[in-house]
């Protein structure tokens, strides 16, 4: 394949992958699972030096069913634990951020020692309310990075055709191809990335019913509405 095609159908490849993974990070944004991609905004400042979330804590992620939705961290330095608070309530006012206690270091006797705190973020509980925000967002940038899709896939369809003037038919035909074979390669991971975080959010709604269900006595369906009974949850 002639070097000028090779280059626009690379170039359309960047630009797919490119707006895939802003969506991707956009998903990491809507907080739902404990996701390291949700402390990649982390960034603080102390006198005047720049501090990331890896220069000032280690990170634990919950990952155990029915345990997902906490990440915890763990300051290098004890003197952190207020900013490493006031970096995370910028960025993600919603977590429910509270300074946890372990319970023993070697060398350590004083209960309230800081060297014994760490923080925890707990992800925000997926009501029907906030289920709705969500898919409302999921939605809109789904939205957002097809449309630009379909764009890349009009903007170098055009291009293509202008550096494949003078080629013979089989070259023309080859490239064609693989250029709907990207469009197809990176609208499956759009969908894919979309269907996962949608069921993401229902797995994290139905746990909410699930404890509601424990605490009122109330069995409810998926929806949230009370079992056997004509009333419905405020839409």
């Amino acid at each position: 394949m002639k070097i000028k095609i090779s280059n626009v159908l690379i170039e359309m490849q960047e630009r797919l992958l490119g707006y895939v993974s802003e969506m991707s990070y956009g998903y990491a944004q809507l907080c739902v699972k404990a996701d390291p991609s949700s402390l990649l905004g982390f960034e603080e400042r102390i006198d005047e030096k720049k501090y990331r979330m890896e220069d000032m804590a280690r990170v634990f992620i919950h990952d155990q069913k029915d345990d997902d939705d906490k990440i915890d961290l763990y300051p290098i330095d004890p003197a952190f634990i207020t900013v490493l608070i006031t970096g995370m309530f910028k960025i993600h006012p919603e977590f429910k951020i509270s300074v946890e206690k372990i319970d023993e270091i070697e060398g350590v006797e004083d209960d309230d020692s800081p060297q014994l705190k760490f923080i925890r973020l707990t992800m925000p509980t997926v009501t029907k309310e906030y289920r709705k925000t969500l898919l409302t967002a999921i939605d809109a940038l789904d939205y957002k990075c097809k449309g630009r899709h379909e764009q890349m896939k009009v903007k170098y369809t055009s291009e293509l055709m202008k550096v494949c003037v003078g080629e013979k038919p089989e070259a023309i035909d080859e490239a064609k191809d693989v250029m709907e074979g990207l469009m197809k390669q990176y609208d499956d991971i759009r969908v894919k990335l979309t269907t996962q975080k949608k069921e993401e959010v229902e797995n994290a709604f139905q746990r909410y019913l699930r404890e509601k269900a424990k605490e009122d006595g109330v069995n409810r369906d998926a929806n949230g509405n009370p079992i056997g009974s004509t009333l419905k949850m405020e839409e």
